[in-house]
């Protein structure tokens, strides 16, 4: 079959021929055309042109605002934003080295509480946000402990501290702190200077006298005196299961003794602890002001069946200021004041599920 050229008038003097190879042509770029906008319609997507879906260069990384805010122990919701949107980016992040944030299982998690900055990286181009950690609120009429989150390390019959375990800055306490004949005792620095502070203004008020007898003790040390115990009950006629029942009154088996984490002392005002020491002008200044030092009276009187210590009005446990006052003011031992720490903690994890955290 032959296709004669065809003949197209385009005015009334003009006429223009079109031959069947220009026409083939002309067919050919019209489907190439056609065929190209319906790739890029699907992979584009509807409303962008085939121009849009080139990557475009990355001029820069920005964050909604100058400032996140997380809780301690939730995941850090971050996200920087590409500029242009289209540039082609793959992140890396970049964390601070003062342990706020770390990374556990891919993922940004606070870890402790306060300020710091927080890096991202694409190829040449940075930028860094401000992250503010905050420990997660008590409900504003709550009346748990508002410092739930600062875990007191407990040390007792059910809390047992490994042979090797030995506490961080312990120092050797001046020899005119302690009692005569009483040398080498050690305590963690931060406990003995809240006791130095402690013990000047006891001896300007009352004028009294107070005496170090023992402090940071070895978990082989508390070895050694609880055997001790035992043997001295069974040379009075006790069995060795008597014996050593008699003996945790007031001696702690090792691993369990506070002595071993280096933030308690036994004071004395004559080189001797007993009983009698609570009716003595230090013994009462100490029950009375301890805790404006941090300090608490370990084994109360009233708690012996919380504690299953008898009574040790010269035995103070540091804890820091805020925890004594509140262990002083609603009258509770340490077991009772952890017990109310973990619930304090389950109390604030709920509440922070409706109340997410902010900047400010």
């Amino acid at each position: 079959m032959i296709i004669k050229p065809i003949q197209l008038k385009v005015s009334e003097e003009k006429t223009v021929e079109i031959t069947p190879l220009a026409l083939q042509r002309a067919l050919f770029i019209f489907v190439a055309a056609a065929a190209v906008a319906f790739m890029c319609k699907k992979t584009v997507g509807p409303g962008r042109s085939a121009i849009r879906a080139i990557d475009e260069k990355l001029l820069a990384i920005e964050f909604d605002s100058e400032k996140i805010a997380v809780y301690v122990g939730d995941v850090l919701e971050a996200d920087p934003r590409a500029v242009p949107k289209n540039a082609s980016v793959s992140y890396t992040w970049e964390i601070a080295d003062d342990g706020i944030l770390n990374v556990k299982g891919g993922r940004i998690v606070a870890a402790h509480s306060g300020e710091t900055l927080l890096g991202v990286t694409s190829g040449d181009i940075s930028a860094n946000v401000k992250v503010i950690a905050k420990p997660k609120p008590l409900p504003p009429e709550s009346t748990l402990p508002p410092l739930y989150y600062e875990k007191l390390v407990i040390a007792n019959y059910k809390n047992t501290l490994s042979a090797d375990f030995v506490p961080k800055n312990l120092i050797k306490i001046p020899d005119n702190y302690t009692a005569e004949d009483y040398y080498g005792i050690y305590v963690s620095a931060e406990t003995f200077d809240a006791y130095k502070k402690l013990y000047m203004d006891m001896y300007n008020e009352i004028h009294g006298r107070m005496h170090i007898i023992s402090a940071y003790r070895s978990y082989a040390k508390q070895s050694e005196l609880y055997n001790k115990a035992v043997r001295n009950y069974m040379s009075q006629g006790k069995t060795s299961t008597e014996a050593r029942a008699l003996a945790l009154n007031t001696t702690q088996t090792p691993g369990n003794s506070e002595h071993q984490l280096g933030n308690t002392i036994d004071v004395s005002n004559n080189t001797s602890t007993d009983h009698h020491y609570q009716d003595t002008p230090e013994g009462k200044w100490l029950a009375e002001n301890a805790y404006k030092y941090g300090f608490i009276i370990r084994y109360p009187e009233d708690k012996a069946d919380i504690t299953r210590i008898d009574y040790e009005p010269w035995h103070i446990r540091y804890v820091g200021v805020n925890h004594a006052a509140y262990m002083y003011v609603n009258h509770l031992c340490l077991e009772e004041y952890v017990e109310l720490q973990a619930q304090a903690e389950e109390e604030a994890n709920d509440y922070a599920l409706h109340n997410p955290a902010t900047p400010d």
